[in-house]
């Protein structure tokens, strides 16, 4: 197995003349948790859709779990399966109810049957506080419920590392916490994750390290206590005082 989960090696990505990233090199060890902080427009969506090539860079590599996912002989969407995507917008399927959300993927992509899926799903939507919700509408949920109900699924697939997208962006304040204390049980339990956020507080308690990023390049990289409390660039500083005085 290779040292690192996850391997970036100067990625490169233009949305037409823009330049949005700009050489990037990240390592995520198993068990290990990611976060990415930044201003609008400094490519840190960007960055995280590009790990599953939702973004395609224009180069460099990426590797998971040893392969080349930039290579054409790489079988990506057999590697994809192994990597939970959580987005700011949830992207539940509306003609569904819960539990067919979470036992769609089992079932078409892992082969499971409908009752080993449903089993599965049913141990996830406890585990996230949203098993009473199982045969529940989902245009009926509350923000919260559903980003909640969103991680169960990603989660149904047996992922070896979890992406969140700004997770707790789209919900009322209300709602944040109960989407944050799921992924801080994740990360408990030793849950790969990289995670694009602008909760600084939930950055600070879950990080193992905290990746800053300005311009399209990492600025800066470090355990939450350097980057928030003892930061080194400017750049960094000038960003983490903007933020405190919004």
């Amino acid at each position: 197995m290779p040292e690192h989960i996850l391997e970036i090696r100067n990625i490169h990505k233009r949305f037409g003349n823009q330049l949005v990233l700009n050489g990037i090199h990240l390592d995520v060890s198993e068990k290990e948790v990611v976060t990415i902080i930044g201003s609008s427009g400094s490519g840190k969506t960007t960055l995280l859709r590009c790990l599953n090539l939702l973004n395609e860079p224009d180069d460099g590599h990426i590797y998971f779990l040893g392969a080349d996912l930039m290579d054409p002989k790489t079988n990506l969407e057999q590697l994809r399966m192994h990597i939970g995507m959580v987005f700011q917008s949830f992207n539940l399927f509306n003609n569904k109810n819960v539990l067919e959300n979470c036992t769609l993927g089992p079932i078409r992509l892992l082969g499971l049957s409908k009752e080993e899926a449903e089993e599965k799903a049913l141990s996830f939507l406890s585990k996230v506080g949203m098993l009473e919700f199982k045969h529940a509408n989902v245009n009926q949920l509350s923000g919260g419920q559903k980003q909640r109900v969103a991680i169960a699924r990603a989660l149904t697939m047996n992922p070896r590392i979890m992406l969140f997208d700004e997770p707790t962006s789209a919900l009322d304040p209300e709602m944040v916490g109960e989407v944050l204390t799921v992924i801080k049980n994740l990360a408990n339990e030793g849950m790969t994750m990289v995670i694009v956020t602008h909760e600084m507080e939930f950055a600070k308690e879950v990080s193992d390290r905290i990746v800053f990023m300005d311009q399209g390049v990492i600025a800066e990289i470090g355990t939450p206590e350097e980057i928030l409390v003892n930061p080194k660039e400017e750049r960094t500083k000038s960003f983490l005082r903007r933020y405190t005085q919004d």
